[in-house]
């Protein structure tokens, strides 16, 4: 959808009053126009026209998302996420790009990105996705009984949305905790990449079932001493993952 439909359908509320958005477009047009939307929704929108000074925002944060296109002089949105998530900073991230192929894609997810939407876009769409990134966001992921999952030495605190591996803090993004918390929901069930993306993504998830491996390779590298040699976070062949249920 071009720019001058986003303005129109652009609704006014304060949905979201409270909530800090951070977005680095070096397209004039697009950024102001996707500011002024989101801050008709009750967003407080901070905007940036190149990587650098998108980073050094992100860096004084804090955010509750991150919307981040990918061609960008000087730092693309890719390096922009990886300096970002470098420095611990977890915060929901989208990428907008005008590239759609899947090995875009998957690089951006490895990067960190919890969310890619191709342009042209609907706004109502990345609004949605916005939200679902503030879903994953919070302490409200799968609906279990339990706060508190422990499986061997790997502690999954629902509450205080914090993960431990023998005592120690494991810095996630919520995409990747939300990942954790549904293998470690039945430790020992082969989960199929499908039912992750089903069950994880809250919009309706267009591409190709591997997305979810650069998700699952990042949690992998924060999770297990040998990333190469997992103890915690399984492959099942031909089917998926799966969370040993004795690590």
């Amino acid at each position: 959808m071009g720019t001058s439909n986003l303005a129109q359908q652009t609704p006014v509320n304060n949905k979201y009053a409270g909530k800090r958005l951070l977005i680095a477009d070096d397209d004039t047009d697009m950024r102001l126009l996707l500011a002024e939307y989101f801050r008709r929704l009750g967003f407080q929108v901070e905007e940036r026209e190149s990587g650098q000074t998108a980073f050094e925002a992100a860096s004084r944060g804090p955010f509750d998302c991150f919307i981040f296109d990918v061609s960008m002089p000087g730092m693309s949105g890719f390096e922009l996420l990886k300096r970002v998530r470098d420095r611990g900073i977890q915060t929901p991230a989208l990428f907008l790009t005008a590239h759609d192929a899947l090995s875009d894609k998957v690089a951006g997810f490895e990067a960190g990105a919890d969310d890619y939407l191709a342009k042209p876009f609907s706004p109502r769409e990345l609004e949605y996705r916005v939200e679902a990134l503030l879903r994953r966001g919070g302490i409200t992921t799968t609906e279990l009984d339990e706060e508190r999952i422990e499986v061997g030495d790997l502690v999954i605190d629902k509450r205080r949305h914090e993960v431990l591996r023998d005592g120690t803090r494991v810095d996630l993004t919520p995409l990747e905790f939300q990942i954790l918390e549904l293998l470690a929901s039945e430790p020992g069930r082969a989960w199929s990449r499908n039912s992750l993306l089903d069950r994880v993504w809250s919009t309706d998830y267009e591409g190709y079932q591997r997305n979810i491996d650069p998700h699952i390779n990042r949690l992998r590298k924060k999770l297990e001493t040998d990333p190469k040699n997992p103890r915690y976070v399984l492959t099942v062949r031909g089917v998926g993952y799966k969370l040993n249920e004795n690590p």
